[in-house]
């Protein structure tokens, strides 16, 4: 190569070095004039603050202590009402349970033993009653008869009596009868008149003692007519029937509430939500009261803003604020209530006040539960 072509060569490359160094020099200018407008509009714009999106959550407890023997549920899952979450077992409820199933058990035996006795009892002393009732009921009616059997007697010898009386009446009637003296005469008591006379008394005193005999004999059986109804009651008392079942109910009460007991260890999902973060295992004790999982409303979503309290001033109630979630999506939000005083976070260097803000306008994007939002205020 000749000299003179070499020296063109080295004066082309510097001029393309120095037009190289200017473009470099014009892009440094252009990006810091870039950053400088947008570090001046977001200071002079809204300023932004952050936020958590939360939801209204559900916590699950339990109200007693117990042992974790199953987890039905994990992380994420949908859930309704109704659905289990938790098994959980009670070794001293579990005892109890049977135990008291035991005597559920033999308290039943004892019923159906007293019940088994009592209609033994009944039978043996119902057809007692029913004997002596019936012996009652042919004793009246042979003093029935026999009492009819007097009242005729009586008024037989009534009947004798007026007759004999009859016929010597007419004849003192005439007192130039021939006959009248002899009528005096047989007037008089005599062996068979006054014989007739102590019979008709006796017939009239029998008659008396024989309604009274009928009469004791029917009250008699009144009273055990009215004992064989009430035989039933009196049987079913002295078996001890009633004090078995007495017994008996009382287990099965007992019994009823363990069950309840034991169903209530079968932790069940009380709403409709998401289920949180599950931290229980198979075979943890938890205590009564402790909190097993949270459920989370998903379907309504709000953000909870750490204002600073140097910018409390701005913040009031129903003030729509611009939201930036991820990916620079934009919505707006309405706050819904604004706490009363603030409070203090560790790493701030001031209070802040915690506002929530609930979804105004179009909807927000699906974000998990815990994500960061940016909270601008106007």
């Amino acid at each position: 190569m000749m000299p003179g072509e070499v020296s063109k060569i080295c004066a082309a490359s510097a001029t393309d070095s120095t037009q190289l160094r200017r473009i470099v020099i014009l892009v440094c200018l252009a990006v810091s004039a870039g950053s400088g407008v947008a570090w001046f509009l977001e200071e002079s714009g809204p300023q932004s603050y952050p936020g958590l999106i939360e939801a209204r959550t559900t916590i699950v407890s339990t109200n007693r202590a117990a042992q974790v023997d199953e987890v039905l549920v994990k992380t994420g899952q949908s859930v309704v009402p109704g659905d289990s979450l938790f098994q959980l077992i009670d070794s001293r409820l579990k005892d109890r349970l049977a135990g008291k199933r035991l005597e559920v058990a033999e308290n039943e035996a004892e019923v159906a033993r007293a019940k088994a006795v009592a209609d033994v009892e009944l039978v043996w002393r119902r057809r007692e009653l029913q004997a002596e009732i019936f012996e009652t009921q042919l004793k009246v009616a042979a003093l029935s008869q026999e009492k009819l059997n007097k009242q005729v007697e009586q008024i037989a010898w009534k009947e004798h009596l007026m007759s004999t009386e009859g016929q010597g009446g007419q004849l003192l009637s005439d007192a130039n009868h021939p006959f009248r003296s002899i009528s005096l005469e047989l007037q008089k008591p005599d062996d068979r008149r006054l014989q007739a006379m102590l019979r008709e008394d006796a017939a009239a005193a029998s008659t008396e003692a024989l309604a009274t005999q009928i009469a004791l004999c029917e009250e008699r059986v009144k009273k055990l007519e009215l004992l064989d109804k009430e035989l039933g009651t009196k049987v079913r008392a002295s078996s001890g029937i009633d004090l078995a079942e007495t017994r008996l109910n009382r287990a099965k009460q007992e019994l009823a509430v363990l069950e309840s007991q034991v169903k209530e260890l079968t932790m069940t999902s009380p709403t409709h939500g998401t289920i949180g973060e599950v931290k229980l295992q198979v075979g943890d004790q938890v205590t009564s009261g402790a909190t097993l999982v949270e459920i989370l409303d998903n379907q309504q979503p709000h953000i909870v803003a750490r204002i600073p309290s140097s910018a409390a001033s701005n913040v009031r109630q129903g003030l729509k604020v611009s939201l930036l979630f991820p990916a620079n999506q934009r919505r707006i939000g309405i706050i819904a209530s604004v706490p009363p005083q603030t409070v203090f976070v560790a790493g701030a260097s001031e209070s802040v006040l915690a506002v929530k803000i609930e979804p105004a306008g179009k909807l927000w994007p699906k974000l998990a539960i815990g994500s960061n939002v940016k909270v601008l205020l106007p």
